[in-house]
């Protein structure tokens, strides 16, 4: 028979965890109302270079990938350099393309799979294809990304960035992040930005934005359009651009990590609350069984002095 004593402390213990993932609920939902509104502010950020590839035909498909026709979404713009090989030429200069992974998650958890997701997703791109350290690299934004991919890609690690998600991010973050990527030395051609997209309080979506150097934007299809380009303009933007991404990206993060936390926490007190009434009812029915034997043993006992 269980232990009434091991019934109430374990009782105990479910209502104080209970008390827990109630307050950071709480707090997540606090956070969430913030992370909302700041968000509106920060996407013209994403939107503004995401549009200079769509126009200057850097990337495939339309740059708002959010809309929806006919109940389906429409498919992630892809990188036009990144596009499938169909020569033997153009097989071996995808093998040369140097490219760069940047997983943007945050130092803390409690919050689903928001974190998993993107490791995920990273993880399938890297073993899609051959994994070279020279030509294949990985920037890791948060504890949970690098944590999850250094073991099984020690080699591609480039950077990896801590601190992230404790306070809410500024622009400030996103430019020390770009100037370490600039500082780090490694020359790419391409790069993707793997992050978690908000659409709503009970939704996100794994979104990918694509980046470019110099070099490839000075020879996209299009840039002809762009009138009085000279290469210091040209030089300063593609480094703003960079910043504005990954700062898009970090606010995009950050409020779908808010979100996720508050429906994890709602959730696990759910769960508290049913494991609470299961286990009263196992204790109430563990009591009545105890005071029911005292009482066989006291008749029993004053039937035998008889």
């Amino acid at each position: 028979m269980v232990q009434l004593k091991q019934v109430s402390i374990r009782l105990k213990s479910i209502k104080n965890i209970q008390k827990i993932t109630k307050t950071m609920k709480m707090v997540s939902a606090s956070k969430f109302t913030r992370a909302e509104r700041e968000l509106e502010a920060a996407r013209p950020f994403g939107y503004g270079p995401r549009k200079f590839y769509e126009s200057s035909q850097l990337v495939k498909g339309k740059v708002d990938e959010s809309k929806k026709e006919g109940g389906k979404a429409e498919k992630a713009p892809e990188p036009a350099a990144a596009a499938p090989p169909t020569t033997p030429e153009d097989k071996e200069a995808n093998k040369n393309l140097r490219k760069l992974y940047i997983a943007m998650t945050s130092d803390r958890g409690l919050c689903g799979g928001v974190h998993s997701g993107v490791a995920r997703r990273i993880r399938r791109e890297l073993k899609d294809i051959v994994t070279e350290p020279k030509t294949n690299k990985l920037v890791c934004v948060g504890d949970k990304a690098r944590s999850m991919l250094r073991r099984t890609f020690p080699l591609n690690m480039l950077l990896s960035v801590k601190d992230v998600g404790r306070i809410s991010p500024q622009f400030s973050d996103a430019g020390g992040m770009a100037a370490a990527l600039a500082d780090a030395g490694y020359t790419f051609d391409i790069g993707e930005v793997y992050y978690n997209k908000f659409v709503s309080a009970v939704k996100y979506e794994l979104s990918v934005i694509p980046f470019f150097n110099m070099a490839k934007i000075e020879a996209a299809p299009n840039i002809s359009a762009f009138d009085d380009l000279d290469s210091d303009q040209l030089e300063c933007y593609v480094e703003f651009t960079l910043t504005a991404i990954l700062y898009y990206a970090l606010k995009e993060g950050a409020a779908s990590e808010q979100s996720a936390r508050m429906a994890a926490m709602d959730n696990a007190t759910k769960n508290a609350g049913e494991m609470i009434r299961k286990l009263t009812l196992l204790f109430n029915r563990t009591r009545q069984a105890v005071i029911t034997r005292e009482l066989i043993e006291i008749i029993s006992g004053a039937a035998a002095l008889k």
